[in-house]
């Protein structure tokens, strides 16, 4: 039995990923209540916007399991997540084809947005991260949630022993699954996080 889902990417379309806008309905109060937007405005122009659900068929999550990739520096422990490198993208096929895919995902989230590539860093955040002097190949911006004082993340080794999700070293390779749900609006700018589930140590 896999520890993993094992669910290939190359198995969605995403042309039939659907976007439902839920606005705030009192932005004033603490906890926050939500509803399904009427107005057939673009969500970037609601001053009351919520967030955005995706769904896939009748799946609310958009649930995949990564290629083996290298995290480079751990679980950051400030932020809870994780960078997972696009490790020969370029002439790796497997790996290319992912890349593709989570890219071509944000594409058309910022297509709903209707916003364009100009619009990157300003309006929306990419999972997608670059060094600066683009040098090294990209990595892929993971969050691990963090609930009821614990991690929401389980974690295994090839001997199929749990592990402490904390102790993960540099440059340790993996597998995980991983999902998106939601749009959310982050200091004026839309950010859809890829959240780990299950974690592969290699």
């Amino acid at each position: 039995m896999s520890f993993l889902k094992n669910i290939n990417h190359e198995k969605y379309d995403i042309n039939n990923i659907k976007f439902k806008t839920f606005i705030c309905k009192d932005c004033t109060q603490k906890k926050k209540e939500y509803e399904v937007c009427l107005d057939n405005s673009c969500p970037k122009s609601l001053k009351n916007f919520g967030y955005i659900s995706l769904q896939y068929l009748n799946n609310p999550f958009i649930y995949v399991t990564t290629p083996p990739m290298i995290c480079l520096f751990g679980l950051d422990k400030n932020s809870n997540n994780m960078s997972l490198q696009f490790k020969n993208y370029k002439i790796d096929n497997t790996m290319q084809s992912f890349f593709e895919f989570i890219k071509n995902i944000e594409f058309i989230q910022m297509k709903y947005l209707d916003l364009d590539e100009n619009d990157l860093d300003d309006l929306y955040i990419s999972q997608i991260k670059w060094d600066s002097k683009n040098k090294y190949d990209p990595n892929l911006s993971v969050k691990v949630p963090f609930k009821y004082n614990r991690y929401d993340c389980d974690i295994k080794n090839e001997n199929y022993s749990s592990m402490n999700i904390t102790n993960i070293n540099n440059f340790t390779k993996m597998q995980c699954d991983i999902y998106i749900d939601n749009i959310w609006k982050w200091n004026d700018k839309f950010i859809c996080k890829w959240k780990c589930k299950k974690i592969y140590i290699l």
